[in-house]
């Protein structure tokens, strides 16, 4: 499958705007499940004695996002990426564990990191997948359409996801019978591109130390918008 980041999105979304994947496959979700909870747990009780409900915004790693958004026009104030809506589930103590091992080792990652990851089921994705900005026709429901220059991935069949405004299709969503999971991992500064990779290294590692699946992966970036899987 060819994964392609469009060139407007480095032109007009950010220059350094990268993007990293990962393809996971033969995961076992039952192998150290209990060990998987027991790692998101304790990382999200470090984050609730460290960060306060009114932080996550001003971090120094989440507030380049917001930088962005607030270009973008007057509601994008209310934009979250997936990364903050998950801190603020955290702070609250809502419930961030899965029944899925390796969503409890992404979600303990991008805790950890404080950065943007998402995750999709490879073989219902349709087709070739692309990162774009939006120019407010495509639809994301049947009444409801994008917003412009909105950062959205999609297939052949519509939009899968967005970035800034985080939303997620169910058409891709993991699942028991899911064989094969596509990771991405979004980054922009201060994030190096040393600190992207030793994040994308460390949850390899997590997927085969927990769930002894094998991964591919590729990183996109200006230089190099396009890969296949």
């Amino acid at each position: 499958m060819k994964i392609t980041v469009h060139k407007e999105v480095f032109s007009k979304f950010h220059s350094q705007f990268k993007v990293a994947f990962i393809l996971a496959e033969q995961v076992n979700n039952h192998l150290k499940f209990k060990e998987s909870q027991h790692l998101l747990e304790t990382t999200e009780i470090m984050t609730q004695l460290l960060f306060s409900k009114d932080i996550p915004r001003n971090h120094y790693l989440i507030s380049p996002w917001n930088t962005i958004q607030q270009e973008f026009g007057p509601e994008a104030k209310h934009y979250q990426t997936s990364v903050e809506k998950l801190l603020k589930k955290v702070i609250k103590k809502k419930k961030t564990k899965s029944n899925f091992t390796i969503i409890n080792l992404i979600n303990y990652l991008s805790i950890k990191h404080l950065i943007p990851i998402a995750i999709d089921d490879y073989d219902k994705i349709q087709k070739e997948l692309m990162f774009a900005l939006s120019k407010g026709k495509e639809k994301v429901k049947f009444l409801r359409k994008l917003k412009p220059n909105i950062l959205y991935y999609s297939d052949a069949s519509g939009v899968l996801g967005t970035k800034l405004d985080y939303w997620k299709s169910s058409r891709t969503q993991v699942d028991n019978k899911t064989k094969r999971y596509l990771i991405h991992i979004d980054s922009l500064p201060p994030i190096t591109d040393q600190k992207l990779v030793e994040i994308v290294i460390e949850l390899e590692e997590l997927i085969k130390t927990f769930c002894m699946g094998k991964t591919r992966k590729a990183i996109l970036y200006r230089q190099k918008p396009t890969t296949t899987f």
